[in-house]
């Protein structure tokens, strides 16, 4: 990847750490620091809870798309080592092939090494994401937030905080979220070209063993 997508990761692996040792939202960006106790909420009629289960859908949506984010990282390793697994039987085939059967062999293994590297700047891109992920949650955390604060004060419940501050909480998250948006749109188109790079090499392979544009989809 490019030297721009290399600092990005860093920058990632940075935050998640610092996330690890100063809680989930510690030590790195924007962070929830105005809330609503639970009790408060406790004290208001069931009834005019409602208002708020919108907001709590959004983070619930939110918790989702990290975990997908997750599960796309993980499912990328897992291709990545089925392919390097490939690899290596199909370097075992070299061993007394003639001319011909040697250069598919050079051209599967082309193709083959091609996928690991887009494989792995697909991680790096799906890291992106990931940072990205966290960030949209703790913005739908600042809005759920901010609903409870609203409800409370239309109750005329007693409660220290201003409601602005959770009205700029959400200003301030919502500002990083729309910046990080824009590099992961960038960090995309660059994954795309990448991937027009492996499928190149891939369909130089199956072009030379015969197969149709259709069959250069698979392995």
């Amino acid at each position: 990847m490019t030297t721009r997508n290399e600092q990005r990761t860093m920058l990632v692996m940075v935050c998640a750490m610092a996330m690890g040792i100063g809680g989930l939202f510690g030590g790195c960006g924007p962070s929830l620091s105005y809330t609503v106790s639970g009790d408060l909420i406790k004290r208001l009629p069931k009834s005019s809870r409602r208002s708020v289960f919108q907001a709590e859908t959004v983070v619930t949506i939110a918790v989702d798309r990290k975990s997908s984010v997750r599960r796309q990282i993980d499912g990328a390793k897992r291709e990545i080592d089925r392919t390097l697994e490939k690899i290596v039987a199909v370097k075992e085939k070299a061993s007394g092939a003639g001319a011909r059967e040697a250069q598919k062999i050079d051209l599967e293994t082309d193709m083959l090494e091609a996928k690991v590297d887009f494989l792995n700047d697909k991680i790096d891109h799906l890291h992106v994401r990931l940072e990205l992920a966290d960030m949209e949650l703790l913005l739908a955390k600042a809005q759920f937030e901010l609903a409870k604060v609203q409800l409370v004060k239309k109750h005329s419940i007693a409660f220290d905080d201003d409601e602005q501050d959770f009205v700029d909480q959400v200003k301030d998250i919502q500002e990083s979220v729309e910046d990080m948006r824009k590099d992961v749109e960038e960090d995309e188109a660059e994954l795309k070209r990448e991937e027009q790079r492996w499928l190149a090499v891939k369909k130089k392979y199956f072009s030379s063993i015969g197969e149709s544009s259709k069959g250069w989809w698979t392995e």
